[in-house]
């Protein structure tokens, strides 16, 4: 199963982190591109864009700061990209 992983900040990369640990294929998008730095170091895979991201995984994680960074993420997709079989978004409360 290919995991793909989008937001990298103080929660992000911890969650990540653990998925490679226990062995996942994993692999990483984030709007700021250095943040993918420590998971690539770790052995995560990166990707050309968000679109590729969406188009090779089967899971898709979300984890960034509000709705707003939600919306101009998935926004920017075509409605004609493939959808991963399962998608999750977290936020904050």
């Amino acid at each position: 199963m290919k995991i793909g992983w989008i937001g990298l900040g103080n929660m992000g990369v911890p969650m990540a982190s653990n998925l490679l640990q226990a062995g996942y294929e994993l692999y990483v998008w984030n709007r700021t591109p250095e943040r993918t730095v420590a998971l690539l170091e770790k052995g995560a895979k990166n990707t050309d864009s968000l679109a590729h991201l969406v188009e090779i995984c089967d899971v898709l994680f979300t984890m960034v700061s509000d709705d707003a960074a939600v919306k101009e993420i998935y926004t920017g997709l075509r409605a004609s990209s493939p959808q991963p079989a399962c998608r999750a978004n977290w936020r904050w409360i």
